[in-house]
């Protein structure tokens, strides 16, 4: 049985000088999370404004946190506009959803791969997926597929360009809920989409991003600027670009890239798994080349029969790293779509733990898997195997002059 939407509520700013941007907006790929329970979609609200707020704080920081000389003053303007725990911000946000689509379970969405033609998007689905071990009793999770909604943003206008440039980061590079980065949650806009998504030609895109950076003067948090992007060719379809994107994602984990063609059946190209066995065989070794910590921590090493190496790798201080890559479906102007793979500027990862011992990463200039793309680390690995699976040449992001 459908649910019936509330009546719209009748709500307007305290401050009638506030300017407001109202956007219509739709999911174009399934929605996991975002709730208050841990991955489960909120069955009353599954757009929040408060989950909205924390998504457009991240890409205003990714936009402009570059302008601060320290973390310090980046947190108090972020604050004024932003809000904290203690004092509202100038910006303020209003949802209301238009349609709430349909719930679909994590097997329905991703069904089992067949081996020998690999994962696709179930790739980037799997801490939605039920436990297989029975003592954890973890049921799979559903997602929301098709919600409308529309978001009302409240402004000063002396931030207009600021917030009308952090939603269009925001619609074009993230999304709604959880695992935004590999697509989950992508949205498009209803209503005048030429307004906020980028245009089909690729050079008038280009223009398009750059236009959205400020200059950056200190490197102290990750950064739109001085990352990286690569896109496919446009499509309609986002069901089939977020399945291309999650079989070259599981591609390159693999380090089936370059001179390798992907073999689902066949083991790793990268030497982390060689590295780490020697590693607990040489337990007094203190540093170790490992690639995959660039693109993310923690990772679990599972616990195969037969298998030299089983445990966790983390960040060295936090115990997580968000993975500054990005693969999702883009939304552009005309209504087509594009497969879409962004390396962020991000500090890397020097230290990390393997199940609570600390090591250094060392130089990766021996591994088979750089050497055969011509890159010098993980990340411009990501964007060289991205330019080649595409057939296309990605470009650095620098502010326009």
């Amino acid at each position: 049985m459908s649910r019936k939407l509330p009546a719209a509520p009748e709500w307007s700013p305290p401050d009638r000088d506030l300017q407001a941007f109202t956007l219509r907006l739709k999911l174009i790929t399934p929605m996991f999370g975002g709730g208050y329970e841990t991955r489960n979609v909120d069955p009353v609200t599954p757009i929040r404004a408060a989950a909205i707020r924390g998504h457009l704080r991240f890409w205003w920081r990714a936009l402009h946190g570059g302008q601060f000389g320290s973390a310090k003053e980046l947190f108090l303007r972020e604050t004024e506009l932003w809000g904290s725990a203690e004092k509202p911000g100038s910006i303020l946000l209003q949802t209301q959803m238009t349609s709430f689509g349909n719930s679909k379970p994590h097997s329905k969405i991703a069904p089992r791969s067949d081996p020998k033609q690999g994962p696709r998007e179930g790739f980037f689905l799997f801490p939605f997926q039920k436990s297989e071990k029975e003592k954890e009793g973890i049921p799979e999770a559903s997602a929301q597929e098709n919600v409308r909604f529309q978001l009302v943003v409240w402004f000063p206008s002396i931030f207009e360009d600021e917030v009308r440039n952090t939603l269009r980061a925001w619609i074009s590079l993230g999304g709604v809920g959880a695992r935004t980065r590999r697509g989950c949650g992508a949205l498009t806009v209803e209503d005048t989409p030429e307004k906020w998504l980028p245009p089909k030609q690729d050079s008038d895109r280009q223009k398009w991003f750059r236009n959205l950076l400020t200059p950056t003067e200190s490197s102290h948090t990750t950064f739109l600027a001085g990352g990286s992007l690569v896109w496919g060719n446009p499509d309609s379809d986002p069901k089939r670009i977020w399945s291309e994107l999650g079989r070259f994602w599981a591609a390159f984990r693999k380090g089936h890239v370059g001179t390798h063609n992907y073999s689902p059946m066949t083991g790793s190209k990268w030497a982390d798994y060689r590295n780490l066995t020697r590693w607990k065989r040489e337990s007094s070794q203190a540093n170790l080349p490992l690639a995959k910590p660039y693109l993310g921590l923690p990772i679990i090493y599972q616990n195969f029969k037969n298998g030299k190496f089983a445990g966790t790798i983390e960040a060295g201080v936090s115990g997580r790293m968000a993975s500054p890559v990005i693969l999702k479906p883009m939304a552009l102007a005309d209504g087509t779509l594009c497969p879409l793979v962004v390396v962020l500027h991000a500090p890397k990862p020097e230290r990390i733990k393997i199940d609570g011992t600390d090591v250094s990463l060392q130089n990766l200039s021996n591994d088979p898997v750089l050497k055969d793309l011509g890159a010098k680390d993980p990340l411009e690995a990501v964007i060289k195997a991205a330019e080649k699976s595409w057939k296309t040449k990605g470009f650095t992001l620098e502010a326009l002059p």
